[in-house]
């Protein structure tokens, strides 16, 4: 097992770099095109290779048949696999957990058995997709029970006598709180979610989890175990809300955040005089945004620290603090700004204004190859106070998010093509299908109409998927099958492409996103609680429906997860699910065998041209063209 486990890992290093290809400007067309499909051919047999490797490894053992010498190889693997932010193969670590667990129980190792309930918790923790806003908590309640149970053999700590297992006791104790639906938001998609909400239950947690801490009686128990790291993680955690603080004014929140503040602002002073370095910048706005809200710091000099930051933050300077000062402090200085009398805050308005030309020009400096998972995430959160009414802006916002995932960029720009043909050809042979799209009687009874139905027909397509690039630490895995759980992370990219349109104020094409996986009879598919889609877009969707799999399914250039049928396969697929998955109308038009073979070749030629405006300029850190 040891030879397959280091197999696995030699292949997933192999993958990052295949998911790359090296394609520049001065290859031929045809050149790029090999390079690509031939990284694509590699990633597929990687593919079929940890499959093979993971069903002997992994998937065909059991709590009953797993020897110990498997056992702790595969403890080790799932080390080298899980590594918080930086995890090569996060979903696997949590799969080997899991039977790990199995294992502890049947065994009724009780050592093994706190370790894995750690490990299980904190692996799904970071395999979770999380969205309070949206109500979405994929994993929150596997994820409390994990922790729960763990924190639960504090009875037992007298007991145990490895104080290794002592200390994950202490680890669960802490992560309790990431099971608080009141703390980390629900899974029951209602955007009411309020953090203030969960004082009173986190601070349960809280006081709990700190009274074992500064003890001095587990200290002098366990004083190999890291004791201060875990008061230094508890304060910072209890920062978080000064996101309450924000919307409304508590005096008892006020004055416990200002302690954690001071806390953790003290800690990294201490480092930083013997590193001779900076207190990070997050570190600084707590601690002064923390003081504001005790009254021990009036809004104005607390604005100014956040100018400060502002304006001494390099545009060429990617590191985290940076990203962090540059995206996030305008939206700060905004809801600060409202604080102060008219007169004042319309004294600021330049230096405001300043600080969002900043940000526009920084969003679109990032090198999107290099921070891909970090630009994403951070340009979602940054769409939420972007004004809807700057369409230009918006436009380059998104198509810098879907720039950050080139096989998304690249299936996205296709479908939108073939999308667009597909209503010109129904506008063509079938008008009256039109009717009502865009709340217009007969779109395509005038060029302006027909032109302006194409446009939309086209950014609908480009959109459809735009909510994957919201979840590329999922999206990226091609090395190997998808789990279950990465499955279910997957199918809520509908939801979160949706949402971020809506916000940009572009609720019609969002419908795209949100509805292009539903079933055209309404029996299958996701999101499952989604309602009928609105009349006014239904045609362009049920389009998309169809040109989403007959792209997904013939690429046979960058699609490396599995191998490409032939177009005439996809059609006969697509004529078999007509009237339930597939809206007949749509693919009605590929009855014509001229427009089916001309849609073919245009299939070919537009994908082909794609991939290279894609690779050639995301190699050369260029935007791909839209």
């Amino acid at each position: 097992m040891e030879a397959l486990c280091q197999a696995y890992l030699d292949n997933l290093a192999a993958a990052c770099v295949l998911v790359k290809p090296q394609v520049t400007s001065d290859m031929s067309e045809d050149q790029m095109i090999e390079t690509i499909r031939g990284c694509a051919g590699q990633l597929h047999q990687l593919h079929q290779e940890n499959d093979k490797i993971l069903d002997k490894i992994l998937f065909s053992k059991s709590a009953e048949t797993l020897t110990a010498e498997e056992a702790e190889q595969l403890s080790a693997l799932a080390g080298k696999l899980f590594s918080f932010n930086r995890s090569p193969d996060t979903g696997i670590a949590y799969r080997i957990h899991k039977l790990l667990y199995a294992y502890a129980q049947y065994h009724q190792d009780r050592d093994l058995i706190v370790r894995e309930l750690y490990s299980q918790g904190i692996t799904l923790l970071y395999l979770n997709i999380r969205d309070p806003e949206l109500g979405i908590n994929l994993f929150i309640d596997q994820i409390g029970a994990c922790f729960r149970a763990g924190a639960a053999y504090l009875d037992q700590y007298a007991e145990i006598t490895c104080p290794e297992t002592r200390s994950y006791i202490i680890r669960c104790l802490g992560n309790v709180k990431y099971g608080l639906e009141s703390f980390q938001g629900g899974n029951s998609g209602e955007k009411n979610y309020d953090i203030s909400a969960s004082w009173d239950e986190y601070m349960e947690c809280f006081t709990q989890t700190m009274r074992i801490v500064e003890s001095p009686r587990y200290r002098e128990m366990d004083p190999e175990i890291p004791w201060d790291s875990f008061v230094y993680t508890m304060h910072y955690d209890r920062t978080q809300f000064l996101s309450a603080l924000r919307d409304a004014h508590d005096p008892g929140i006020a004055q416990a955040v200002l302690e954690s503040a001071a806390y953790v602002y003290h800690h990294q002073e201490q480092i930083a005089k013997v590193k001779g370095r900076a207190i990070g910048v997050r570190t600084q706005y707590v601690y002064n945004a923390a003081r504001y809200h005790a009254g021990l710091l009036s809004v104005q000099e607390l604005m100014e620290v956040l100018f400060g930051m502002c304006e001494s933050a390099g545009l060429h300077d990617f590191s985290g603090d940076n990203i962090w000062t540059i995206l996030y402090t305008p939206e700060y200085l905004m809801a600060y700004a409202k604080r102060l009398p008219p007169e004042e805050r319309g004294a600021l308005q330049d230096r405001l204004q300043q600080a969002f030309d900043k940000q526009k020009e920084f969003l679109f400096l990032l090198p999107r190859n290099e921070y891909a998972l970090q630009v994403s995430k951070t340009m979602h959160a940054v769409s939420r106070y972007v004004s809807a009414q700057d369409k230009r802006l918006n436009e380059q916002l998104l198509e810098y998010i879907l720039a950050c995932h080139a096989p998304t960029f690249v299936h996205s720009k296709v479908v939108a093509l073939v999308t667009r043909r597909f209503c010109q050809r129904m506008a063509e042979t079938r008008p009256e299908l039109l009717n009502g799209l865009l709340h217009m009687d007969a779109p395509a009874a005038s060029p302006e109409s027909l032109d302006r139905l194409l446009d939309f027909a086209f950014h609908c397509g480009l959109y459809h998927d735009l909510g994957k690039c919201m979840l590329l630490s999922v999206v990226g895995q091609y090395s190997r099958r998808l789990l279950d759980e990465e499955f279910a992370c997957i199918k809520l990219h509908t939801v979160f492409g949706c949402d971020l349109l809506e916000t940009l104020d572009m609720a019609e094409i969002s419908c795209a996103a949100y509805y292009h996986h539903r079933a055209y009879d309404g029996q299958g598919g996701y999101p499952r609680a989604a309602g009928k889609c609105p009349a006014s877009v239904r045609q362009i969707v049920d389009i998309i429906t169809v040109v989403d799999a007959l792209d997904a399914g013939t690429d046979n250039v960058g699609r490396s997860y599995a191998a490409a049928k032939t177009y005439s396969q996809l059609v006969d697929e697509l004529r078999a699910g007509k009237g339930s998955r597939y809206a007949p109308e749509v693919v009605e038009l590929l009855d014509d065998p001229g427009f089916c073979q001309e849609m073919g070749e245009f299939l070919v030629k537009s994908r082909r041209q794609v991939y290279i405006d894609a690779y050639c300029s995301n190699n050369e850190k260029n935007q791909p063209r839209l």
